[in-house]
């Protein structure tokens, strides 16, 4: 299973169509070859994506008097859809799947150019297929247990879901040129809330820590635990200026909670923060830079956050 590619379980032959095709001569396409999806592309490169729910929202404006089926498909496709390679890893592009909740990825060949579509129920059995060919069930396990995407303790993001998630976010800032963001945020002085008011306590308090984060984002903004009780934001599409804002706005949310911390000097639970931003950057590099940009902000005295 650790080895399986995506070329292996996709679709070779998926639907597509140009952009100017029209709306009605699209899903007519849909219902005859009863695909939950159809590819839009240029020059075969794939430039947008629309699915059976695209079409139900359409059908529901067209009906209320709101939308017509004469229109072309660019008008309503979702645009830059979320891609994988042909030698992406199967599990990989699972847990891609179920961490932004996308049912269809179109995969891409070494030039970057349409080689299939996977869906989320080509990923599922394919892995349901494999587990059945386990020959013991504590190998099965394991490969569950890689496949978890959710922090138990924190409900947010684990640190495998977010190595693959920002491994696909920089493939899709380079291969459109784009810019992109993390944020590294950590608890001050949590080793003495710990030992102060006991470890209980302080997961209690992580785990309020971490929703209180998750609520400040955008929703195209994804949330991880780094490591012990360090945080870190995916910023797609943000810029220096924006993930500051955001990371800075995490910051604020949580010294308001006032979590009483004796062992701080501000005697409430806070955060230091560094963030960094580039575009078509290298997600490793990026990580670096946010983590340089923490121990600074911790050097300043702590409870602020610092740019890259």
């Amino acid at each position: 299973m650790n080895s399986m590619l995506v070329k292996e379980v996709m679709n070779k032959d998926p639907l597509i169509v140009g952009l100017e095709t029209t709306l009605k001569v699209a899903i007519s396409r849909m219902a005859e070859t009863r695909s939950s999806c159809i590819l839009v592309v240029t020059e075969q490169k794939p430039v947008g994506i629309v699915t059976e729910r695209d079409v139900s929202i359409l059908f529901a404006e067209v009906l209320a008097g709101k939308g017509e089926l004469d229109r072309q498909i660019q008008e309503i496709m979702t645009p830059e859809p979320v891609c994988v390679t042909e030698h992406s890893l199967f599990k990989d592009a699972l847990m891609l799947s179920r961490s932004r909740k996308l049912r269809h990825l179109p995969v891409l060949n070494d030039q970057d150019l349409l080689a299939g579509l996977v869906t989320q129920t080509n990923l599922v059995d394919a892995y349901a297929g494999l587990v059945d060919k386990q020959d013991e069930l504590e190998n099965s396990v394991e490969q569950l247990k890689l496949l978890s995407l959710e922090d138990p303790l924190l409900g947010i993001g684990n640190r495998r879901a977010m190595e693959v998630d920002l491994a696909f976010t920089e493939a899709d800032a380079i291969r459109h040129h784009k810019t992109y963001a993390v944020a590294l945020l950590d608890i001050d002085f949590f080793k003495g809330f710990n030992d102060t008011y006991g470890h209980q306590t302080g997961d209690d308090a992580l785990r309020v820590v971490a929703q209180t984060i998750k609520q400040t984002v955008r929703t195209s903004d994804r949330v991880f635990r780094y490591g012990g009780e360090e945080i870190l934001i995916l910023m797609p599409e943000a810029n220096m200026e924006s993930a500051f804002k955001c990371a800075d706005r995490a910051r604020k949310a949580v010294e308001d909670l006032q979590i009483p911390h004796g062992g701080s000097p501000l005697q409430v639970l806070t955060l230091s923060g560094g963030v960094a931003s580039e575009k078509e950057g290298v997600w490793m590099d990026l990580v670096e830079k946010a983590d340089k940009a923490l121990y600074r902000s911790k050097n300043n005295g702590r409870n602020c956050t610092t740019k890259d």
